[in-house]
């Protein structure tokens, strides 16, 4: 069997530092129609364990965390009622054991009578957006009867960089562009989600608000963006910029920072079926005004991420942890503080976009499926965001306390409603 035995990368390590003081999770969910056994479940999970080596790894504790091959399976537990009180009050509050393993659990949730709501929730080490929704989906699909060879272990994501940002060249001009994000930050005008309270690191707990938009919403603000040569993520992110300053009770002109994971995994040649997390934060710094135009705000936030992404200001950020990131969590605290300062993750918008879920599979009927993340060190409020089965799912993560459930839950709503008022 093909196993990883390889240490951690300085991003992998980052992701895992951050685990040790709060849950780092990412769940996916979907919600399967129709007669669903539970044996059948067991047998695709554990199909889907086999295909994947980095399910089946572990992390060894430690200065130099490795992932070795001896993960016990995937354990799935069953569970009635809502999938978002489940994955509030259990996926996203509740931390997986990294050094014994596995790296991955799930969830039945039972709804009615013929409907289930199926819970995946992966570790930030081994997956992103992508991952977790394509292993939900292979899930479904070995629960079906299908079958699939298994995947070879990948290098670490960095050793597949393009060339030009692994040289010292690509490593200087990652740095100069992340310092100059920096040096934006210190000016005056620059703004911030400003928690309601601080909480320690240690204390820090994911929470989820859950919206969406209808297919007949989705299809109007794609005709919006298009007429207005924007983005729907442009769009998005200026609606949560909007909400946020407003909440806020901003009065003036200011710039707000807000960050957009990048997934780079078609630069790099990795399929969406394989495990790993493929993405990278970049910052935006949005030029918000009270009275401003809509439109203005989200074709600037759609230009600067083409312009991020063509510059590879992705890759930057991941290289400079090659130098930057701690050894662990014993010597974290100085970095942490910068990131939890300056990092693009206060304020963040992570939209996959279009992501093909079918609607049938097997003997099923689909619908729902979507993503949602937990937040660490330097996150307050972050927004997922995939369109699948035809919606808009809109998923907003927030640190408890830090933005209590009813100032999360404002922030949220003013989100959409501004989305919806663009479109007119």
């Amino acid at each position: 069997m093909n196993e990883v035995n390889r240490p951690l990368s300085p991003v992998e390590r980052w992701y895992r530092i951050a685990e040790e003081f709060s849950a780092l999770n990412v769940v996916a969910r979907v919600r399967v129609h129709g007669q669903l056994d539970v044996p059948l479940l067991r047998k695709g999970l554990d199909a889907v364990q086999t295909r994947h080596p980095l399910l089946r790894a572990t992390i060894t504790p430690g200065a130099d965390p490795a992932f070795v091959a001896g993960a016990p399976p995937i354990p799935l537990r069953e569970a009635s009622g809502d999938w978002v009180r489940e994955t509030d009050e259990r996926e996203l509050a509740e931390r997986l054991d990294l050094h014994r393993g596995p790296l991955a659990r799930a969830v039945v949730v039972a709804v009615e009578p013929g409907v289930h709501d199926l819970l995946l929730t992966v570790s930030h080490c081994v997956a992103d957006a992508i991952t977790v929704l394509s292993l939900a989906r292979e899930w479904v699909e070995s629960a079906a009867g299908q079958v699939f060879g298994e995947l070879p272990a990948l290098p670490a994501p960095e050793d597949l960089f393009p060339s030009r940002h692994r040289a010292l060249r690509g490593t200087v001009g990652a740095a100069a562009r992340v310092l100059s994000d920096q040096r934006k930050l210190r000016r005056a005008d620059v703004r911030r989600l400003v928690p309601t309270a601080p909480v320690p690191d240690s204390a820090r707990r994911t929470r989820l608000v859950h919206r969406e938009l209808s297919p007949e919403q989705l299809e109007a603000l794609r005709n919006a963006c298009r007429r207005h040569g924007s983005t729907v993520h442009g769009a998005l992110a200026a609606a949560m910029v909007t909400a946020v300053a407003r909440d806020a009770g901003v009065t003036g002109p200011c710039h707000y920072g807000i960050g957009s994971p990048i997934d780079f995994r078609g630069e790099v040649g990795v399929s969406g079926q394989d495990a790993g997390a493929y993405i990278a934060t970049v910052p935006s710094f949005v030029a918000y005004r009270p009275d401003g135009d809509f439109w203005d705000m989200a074709t600037a936030v759609s230009r600067d991420l083409a312009l991020r992404r063509s510059r590879g200001d992705h890759f930057s950020v991941i290289t400079l942890l090659r130098w930057a990131c701690p050894s662990g969590p014993a010597d974290s605290e100085a970095f942490r503080r910068v990131v939890a300062a300056r990092g693009p993750g206060n304020l963040c918008l992570s939209n996959i976009g279009v992501h093909d879920f079918p609607d049938r599979i097997g003997p099923w009927r689909l619908s729902g499926a979507q993503f949602t993340t937990g937040l660490s060190i330097s996150g307050y409020l972050a927004a997922t965001v995939n369109t699948s089965h035809g919606a808009l799912f809109w998923n907003f993560s927030h640190i408890d306390h830090a933005v209590p459930g009813d100032r999360a839950r404002r922030i949220a709503d003013l989100s959409v409603a501004t989305a919806l008022e663009g479109l007119a």
